[in-house]
């Protein structure tokens, strides 16, 4: 009553003197029944609402179809769905440090817990929103006759009191929020009574379940802020590059940000930014925005002042004055939230995510997932830069159809992890992932096939073996007559080679010959001993922990005990080889490739999956792991990859790898700590040409296109830059010790 008494007083104490003496006149000497009437009328009013209010608050049933607390199908609208926070939030992933690197999402979201939100942030949304959010209990009775008297009288051109926020309590708000998928008119915001009293209604009962902090806290993770930011926190993000839970809002962003909620279009502080040195000189649209965008900032200062959350010394620091315009180095500069040295390796997540049994909702819509990834943002930057740059210098001189494209992983070969990928130079034009994609591995599965003879038939590096031609009857019917790699200096043909030669030189003739001679079938037993599994069906391990495939996905690989397959004739993943070759550095024990480290829920208070300890299980001897690793430590000296590691400084073993054709060409290398892998291939599955800048490059005229020539130079530059910001790793003496047992014979 007090309350509107003041405001009938300020009306008439605008209006023109020779008004309010008539006004008296009519209502006091001639018309005295009206005043009777008015306060009849008044008090029926008065009634009629607060009846409507005790109602509302004390019942859920229908009174006359008005209000009712169902959806658009008659069903009863559930308000414990605050309490189960089952609103759209997405998904993070992490990296080995705990930096983001990726996000799954339909709507960008990051809930917080309440606790977590700076009260700056708190103050500025209650000043813009609903400045008596803490006294009411879900609708504001004072704003709701303020809102309606002020509109009743700017309708007839009388502005009598200064402005206020709006009507709609922030419960309010929420209420409409969380159930616009339930009910039509909240879909809508179509501005009937029915929609309000349903706001109302459900507002009260939200009060009544929750408390001011449960529904405060819901509301700024719910919000809507422009740009795809759901929540102030991807709103900070989004607009400052600010994550709340660790740096604080400057007064002027929390109150930029509390404003865009009314409109994030009109008030976007991104879009708003001048064109015209002067607003005031041009009505454009974009001048016309920014000073109402200005308005709207300035008004929300205001209101954090009179509520007493800033000083009248910090209201003037921040306000914008009419003739100036913003700061724009204050405001928002646009963030992407795509790094594209993670899009595949996300992608790798997501999928090891569907293959575990979380579904899209999960992941993307309703998630809210935690994970964290084995991925070193250092490593990964590295990898990724001299990736791409070594792709296009490549392909500097090929068509759109013959470029080619590839994949690397690097991987932790004391732990598994996986420490760094990429399946393609691009993921906006291709997603698809070439570190799943069965490809031929050409010569890299050489070290396998002798690894075979020497762990099962005491083959040792000077065991004369036969590199000799053959002909014989193919799978398809047809004569195969296999051949050496050309190479300017080709071994002999003859039955007196040492058994060393067909790594070093990468001999097919010589390891078919002694393929044949052991048989297949104990060279595929051993690879899938090593995870190169011929059962490509599986989804899990045999210790529960994820794997890598999908049911359906990409599988067109798998072993097979024929005689092509010991020179690469059988398609591997370069995920399952370059793990396989991890063996060999680990003295011969086999451990499942980790990429996640553990998968926690939305605000990280419960671990939802973590991988079981697995001891690690041996496959090989280490005299067996050593030989092989002192194979490979030759090739780099002597061998195929012997121009491309060259001087280098950190101690690797590597074996190179070219397909028939050549369609695929590959190196497999390695440090006492990390593996990297690497194949490049035309995605039609072409011939690869010889790009000529390598040949100029070189000086060798007759250069063929092979993993050594076309790969070698990229590895080279990933370990060398890698290992400049560590320090340098060896092998074990004993690795050494065979190594110059080898070269003391000369080949």
């Amino acid at each position: 009553m007090k309350f509107l008494w003041s405001k009938s007083r300020e009306l008439l104490d605008l209006a023109p003197k020779s008004f309010k003496k008539d006004y008296w006149i009519f209502i006091v000497k001639r018309r005295p029944w009206l005043k009777w009437t008015f306060l009849i009328l008044f008090l029926f009013l008065l009634f009629s609402f607060g009846s409507g209010y005790w109602y509302m608050y004390n019942y859920d049933g229908c009174f006359f179809n008005v209000g009712c607390l169902t959806d658009d199908k008659g069903q009863p609208l559930d308000i414990e769905k605050l309490a189960r926070s089952d609103f759209k939030k997405a998904s993070y992933v992490y990296a080995d440090n705990g930096e983001e690197i990726g996000k799954y999402f339909d709507e960008i979201r990051d809930p917080i817990l309440f606790d977590k939100i700076p009260k700056l942030i708190q103050d500025a949304f209650v000043a813009a929103e609903d400045k008596r959010f803490y006294q009411h209990h879900g609708i504001d009775i004072k704003a709701i006759a303020s809102a309606a008297m002020g509109n009743a009288l700017r309708s007839q051109g009388i502005k009598i009191w200064k402005r206020s926020g709006g009507a709609s309590t922030i419960t309010q708000q929420l209420s409409r929020t969380i159930f616009a998928d339930k009910v039509i008119d909240f879909k809508t915001r179509a501005r009937t009574y029915n929609r309000k009293l349903k706001e109302a209604r459900l507002a009260i009962r939200l009060e009544k379940r929750y408390s001011k902090k449960e529904i405060l806290g819901t509301f700024l993770n719910f919000i809507w802020l422009g740009h795809g930011a759901n929540g102030v926190v991807a709103g900070s993000m989004r607009y400052w590059g600010k994550d709340i839970r660790k740096e604080s809002l400057t007064i002027r962003e929390a109150a930029i940000l509390a404003s865009m909620n009314k409109n994030s279009v009109l008030y976007d502080p991104i879009f708003c930014k001048p064109s015209e040195p002067n607003y005031g000189e041009k009505l454009t649209k974009e001048v016309i925005r920014l000073a109402t965008a200005k308005d709207r900032y300035n008004f929300v200062l205001e209101q954090m002042r009179d509520n007493g959350f800033i000083s009248q010394k910090e209201y003037e620091k921040n306000l914008f004055q009419k003739d100036k315009n913003p700061d724009t180095e204050e405001l928002a500069q646009l963030r992407s939230w795509k790094n594209s040295a993670y899009d595949y390796g996300n992608r790798l997540v997501k999928e090891m995510l569907l293959t575990s049994g979380h579904n899209e909702d999960e992941i993307s819509q309703i998630g809210g997932l935690r994970i964290y990834t084995t991925i070193n943002p250092s490593i990964q930057k590295i990898a990724s830069e001299e990736f791409n740059a070594h792709l296009a210098l490549i392909n500097q001189e090929k068509g759109p159809d013959d470029k080619l494209n590839g994949a690397f992983i690097i991987i932790d070969v004391k732990t598994g992890e996986i420490k760094a990928l990429s399946g393609g130079n691009n993921f906006e034009k291709s997603q698809y992932n070439r570190v799943l994609a069965y490809r031929s591995p050409g010569s890299g599965v050489k070290p396998f096939v002798y690894a075979t003879a020497m762990e099962k038939f005491g083959y040792d590096f000077f065991t004369k073996a036969c590199n000799t031609p053959f002909r014989m009857k193919g799978a398809n019917g047809k004569a195969w007559a296999p051949q050496n790699f050309k190479e300017k200096n080709p071994r002999p043909a003859d039955c007196n080679r040492d058994t060393a030669e067909g790594v070093i030189y990468s001999l097919n003739l010589e390891t078919l010959n002694i393929a044949r001679k052991i048989s297949m079938p104990p060279i595929v037993a051993l690879m899938n001993s090593f995870g190169i599994w011929g059962n490509p069906g599986i989804v899990r391990d045999s210790n529960g922990n994820i794997w890598f495939r999908r049911p359906g996905y990409e599988i067109t690989g798998g072993l097979v005990p024929l005689l092509p397959t010991a020179i690469g004739a059988s398609d591997v993943s370069l995920l399952e080889l370059a793990n396989a070759y991890t063996v060999f550095y680990r003295s011969g024990t086999y451990i499942t490739p980790r990429l996640i480290k553990e998968i926690k829920s939305t605000y990280g208070e419960e671990i939802l999956f973590k991988p079981k300890s697995v001891p690690e299980k041996r496959v090989l001897s280490q005299k067996t792991s050593d030989k092989i690793l002192a194979l490979m430590r030759a090739v780099t000296k002597i061998g195929t990859a012997k121009i491309s590691m060259r001087d280098i400084k950190q101690q690797v073993a590597c074996k190179t790898g070219t397909s028939d054709g050549p369609r695929d060409v590959s190196m497999w290398c390695g440090t006492p700590e990390l593996f990297v892998a690497v194949r490049f291939g035309l995605d039609n599955y072409g011939v690869i040409e010889l790009p000529e800048y390598m040949r100029k490059k070189s000086g060798v005229a007759d250069m063929q296109v092979s993993g050594g020539w076309v790969v070698g130079p990229l590895v080279r530059k990933i370990i060398d830059r890698i290992y400049a910001q560590r320090q340098k790793v060896e092998f074990s003496p004993e690795v050494e010790a065979e190594l110059q047992r080898l070269l003391a014979n000369p080949q």
